[in-house]
């Protein structure tokens, strides 16, 4: 039995396939697999993990395969959005003295679910948090790489939240798998994400800014906006009050036009994001604009009350 394991395009999508001693058998035993289950509309699955954030109406619609990271606190372990719902979550963030800490699905957790999907379909893309954020890419290759007779092309979107979901529902919308890993490919350099913290507690609490430069924005009412862009975190502006901040990030937005996929993203937050939302629809009425709600990932260095912009630029600058 031979296995092989490379790399393409800039190290993002790591395909992995490994051929059976017996490919009559195989094909026998997949046909009356197939025969038995299901029929599928496409004959490729779509993988992520739960960072992506994917609304539960992508979910089901493309049925898309969710493996979910871990939250810790303290010694109390969760799968993410499977044992703690994100208004959980947030609950005991606010109440927390430290940061709840994240962990990446094993490599055996994703061989297990490459090995059910192997069953009725012929490969899958596997879209996950950016490597520079999460190992949950590395453990998704790792996976793959044990399981027989299945190619799976592991994507690193280099981001977090709802851009992967963005990335999963063109996958999903492809007719191939080829023609959905170069789809999603294209795409990951252009993926943003512009947070805005409604609090400096929590980036203190990781140890991104001082006590000191927490208690002096606290004090001015700073509001950080941060932008997730090209593997990096960076600062964007801080903006005195609420309302000038989101004013800020809209016309941050604009700027960054033309997007092909645009929403906003809440942290415990709903009504500021539909209406952040309505104001984007009507700016920009091509565009779906949906809402989503900013998972532990995100929500771990957001704090509650966080809004976020993603979008996926149209062409890299």
């Amino acid at each position: 039995m031979s296995s092989r394991v490379s790399s393409q395009r800039s190290g993002r999508t790591i395909q992995a396939s490994r051929s059976r001693c017996s490919r009559a058998t195989s094909s026998t035993t997949r046909s009356s697999s197939r025969s038995n289950s299901r029929r599928l509309r496409r004959s490729f699955a779509v993988v992520t993990d739960s960072t992506a954030d994917l609304p539960n109406e992508w979910r089901d619609r493309y049925e898309i395969e969710i493996v979910p990271l871990k939250v810790l606190f303290g010694q109390e372990t969760f799968r993410d959005r499977v044992d703690m719902t994100d208004e959980e979550f947030f609950r005991r963030l606010a109440a927390s003295t430290s940061l709840p800490t994240t962990s990446a699905p094993s490599p055996g957790e994703f061989a297990d679910v490459y090995r059910r999907l192997a069953q009725d379909h012929d490969g899958c893309i596997s879209i996950h948090i950016g490597a520079q954020l999460s190992a949950t890419a590395e453990a998704a290759r790792v996976g793959a790489s044990s399981v027989d007779g299945f190619t799976v092309n592991v994507v690193d979107s280099e981001t977090v939240s709802m851009p992967i979901a963005f990335l999963c529902r063109i996958a999903a919308e492809s007719s191939s798998l080829a023609e959905a890993t170069a789809a999603v490919e294209q795409r990951v350099p252009r993926c943003r994400v512009l947070a805005l913290l409604d609090t400096l507690r929590y980036v203190e609490m990781g140890g991104r800014v001082s006590r000191a430069q927490a208690m002096i924005g606290t004090m001015l009412d700073l509001k950080p906006l941060l932008l997730v862009a090209n593997r990096e975190i960076k600062s964007v502006d801080r903006v005195r009050t609420r309302s000038r901040a989101i004013a800020r990030m809209i016309e941050f937005v604009r700027a960054e036009q033309p997007v092909e996929r645009l929403a906003v993203m809440h942290a415990q937050a709903p009504e500021q994001a539909e209406a952040i939302a309505a104001q984007l629809r009507n700016k920009f009425p091509d565009l779906e604009v949906p809402v989503g709600q900013i998972g532990c990932v995100l929500g771990t260095h957001t704090g509650p009350k966080a809004l976020g912009l993603v979008y996926i630029k149209t062409q890299s600058r």
